[in-house]
């Protein structure tokens, strides 16, 4: 089983004590959050490219099986235009010191891009070198099974972008099945659905799941950081 469960982000002080030590300094907090947990999305390569010290830190802190997911720089995802063919090779490049933790990219186009196929191919080919290529569409138009199929044809994976509801049967195709957890909280059962969801997933595929975590206590368990601590201890064998 290949399932990895965690929160966008793992630098916040407000976590302690629910969740980090009192004294644990803030240079402590990935090595401590990988311990306990199987993946993280990380926000700051939306904004800025990391420099190869930063990068390899980051995998020296993670515990074996870990994964990241690294967003896409917003120079590549929200320019109009063509896309910065030299950005997006330099992002891709940034992110060679995680070797095999790094289990995808996000590619998250603002809400207002409509359906564009070429620009998505174009986005993709160019990521495709670093691993699994995310794709989060937030306009309606992308919401088309042939869309999800063709990016699973080219390598890739459509993002599950959940915010109510029940679960849905099953994941979007692809190599990789990532799953953004955004409702409030998940009170039993549903809690338990989507987790029993993400474990047949995982049988046959490598599962990220991120729980949505802003303005939500960290010791919650049906919700943020307790909701990604519950699910991932229901994550056995991980790989």
């Amino acid at each position: 089983m290949s399932l990895h469960v965690g929160t966008s982000g793992w630098s916040y002080p407000e976590w302690r004590p629910a969740f980090y030590p009192s004294g644990l300094p803030r240079a402590r907090f990935l090595e401590y959050y990988a311990s306990r947990l199987g993946a993280c999305e990380v926000n700051v390569t939306a904004h800025r490219l990391q420099g190869a010290g930063a990068v390899a830190a980051w995998a020296r802190a993670a515990a074996p099986g870990f994964r990241f997911v690294c967003k896409v720089h917003r120079g590549v995802t929200h320019r109009e235009g063509a896309v910065p063919v030299g950005l997006a090779e330099r992002f891709a490049a940034s992110l060679a010191p995680l070797g095999d933790a790094l289990a995808g990219v996000l590619v998250q186009f603002p809400e207002e891009r409509a359906r564009d196929d070429a620009l998505a191919t174009r986005v993709m080919e160019l990521l495709a070198p670093v691993g699994p290529v995310v794709m989060e569409f937030r306009h309606p138009s992308w919401d088309e099974p042939a869309v999800r199929e063709a990016v699973a044809a080219a390598g890739g994976t459509t993002c599950l972008t959940h915010t109510e509801g029940p679960p849905p049967g099953r994941l979007p195709p692809g190599p990789l099945a990532y799953v953004r957890l955004r409702a409030d909280a998940y009170p039993e059962p549903e809690r338990s659905r989507w987790r029993d969801l993400l474990r047949r997933e995982a049988a046959t595929r490598p599962v990220v799941a991120i729980a949505r975590h802003r303005d939500l206590p960290p010791d919650d368990p049906h919700s943020g950081l307790g909701l990604a601590r519950w699910m991932e201890d229901a994550a056995p064998d991980r790989g």
